[in-house]
């Protein structure tokens, strides 16, 4: 059975999301602002909420439409059919998102949206369905965006960059979706070293050994909201996911670096990746960044990195002069090769690239949380 889907992810990634989601599932996939929309088998989602690396949340669309006032919204939501999502005996809520300038507010599209649904679902079903807004067993998701309604289920549950195996948290850490996205854009082919030489709670590392054992990202999670859903089996998923987690690789020559300078970190770093379940696939150094021989003495050619860059976080109090720092060293470190860096400062990035003689090969604009940051691919 074939359904309409929608996929959310960090602004900037929505090409890279469409390739991933079509090698998944050979089906073709859209790009919108910080969506991606796409048709596939109902029981796709298992393998996407499994192995898809730069996701946050899938939802089946259930509508998707332009409108004109509040009581469009109505009039829409109350001709989708609920019965095949919710059970009579489930409770459900709408969570809204409003875009643009518009005369009622999201609190007033969550009011109409799960007024239309519960009248829906009477007149098919003779049930009222029950409202939970703390913990409902069926979200459903209401986006206006200026005279567009999109109305979907929510899948997923908690945002799939959570992936389960962060027991330490650092403090600046990238999201494991931007990770994976900045080793997509590396092009980190196997066989060849990879190196983060500031990994704090080792995100990048613990992501690229996901890709080259070919581990599940999300192989950790079993809170999947797809299981409250009439329309997907356990039974099904479970068998998905042991199979996938067969098909992991169970050795690799492989050469993952992760390199930090505080010890507090570094020993994060190495619980989450135990946690993981990758510590096996991971060489961790306690060194800094800036200091050419405190690198391994092994090949690496791909660098990618999260360097701090709020002045907060940096002993220095400047982020160009540790980006200079870096680049110098890598410099020396590394014949030919490639950087990836995200930075927030990135101004102070391009200024310190542009004094090395660090040539940009491409860059990205990226949400980060409420951050505004920039992904680097440089040519060392």
């Amino acid at each position: 059975m074939y359904r309409e889907f929608f996929a959310t992810t960090s602004q900037g990634l929505e090409d890279l999301v469409c390739r991933e989601i079509e090698r998944l599932t050979g089906e073709s996939a859209a790009p919108d602002v910080g969506k991606v929309f796409f048709q596939a088998h109902v029981k796709s989602i298992y393998l996407l909420h499994l192995k898809a690396s730069m996701l946050n949340k899938i939802f089946i669309t259930l509508c998707r439409e332009r409108f004109a006032k509040l009581d469009d919204l109505y009039r829409l939501a109350r001709g989708v059919d609920y019965g095949w999502i919710i059970d009579k005996d489930q409770s459900f809520a709408v969570r809204s998102e409003r875009i643009g300038v518009h005369d009622f507010t999201s609190m007033d599209v969550s009011r109409v949206v799960g007024q239309a649904a519960i009248d829906s679902y009477q007149e098919a079903y003779r049930t009222r369905l029950k409202v939970d807004l703390d913990e409902p067993d069926v979200e459903i998701y209401a986006l206006v965006r200026d005279d567009e309604f999109v109305l979907g289920v929510n899948t997923t549950g908690r945002s799939l960059h959570k992936r389960g195996y962060r027991v330490y948290e650092h403090p600046a850490a990238v999201k494991p979706t931007i990770a994976s996205a900045m080793l997509e854009i590396a092009e980190w082919p196997d066989g060849e070293g990879l190196i983060d030489p500031m990994c704090g709670g080792a995100t990048i590392p613990i992501e690229a050994a996901f890709k080259a054992y070919n581990i599940p990202p999300n192989h950790l999670r079993r809170d999947f909201a797809f299981l409250r859903l009439k329309c997907f089996a356990k039974e099904e998923f479970e068998e998905i996911r042991e199979n996938l987690l067969a098909e992991a690789k169970t050795g690799c020559s492989l050469k993952i670096f992760g390199m930090e300078k505080y010890a507090h970190h570094l020993r994060g770093g190495i619980r989450n990746a135990e946690k993981a379940d990758v510590l096996r696939a991971i060489k961790f150094i306690q060194g800094d960044a800036t200091i050419p021989e405190d690198y391994p003495k092994e090949t690496v050619t791909h660098v990618v990195v999260n360097p701090p860059y709020g002045i907060r976080m940096i002993p220095s109090g400047s982020p160009k002069k540790l980006y200079v720092g870096l680049i110098k060293a890598l410099k020396k470190v590394i014949q030919i090769g490639t950087l990836v860096l995200i930075s927030g400062a990135y101004k102070r990035f391009e200024e310190a690239a542009s004094e090395c003689s660090l040539e940009i090969t491409e860059t990205r604009m990226v949400s980060h949380g409420d951050l505004r940051a920039k992904i680097y691919k440089c040519k060392i």
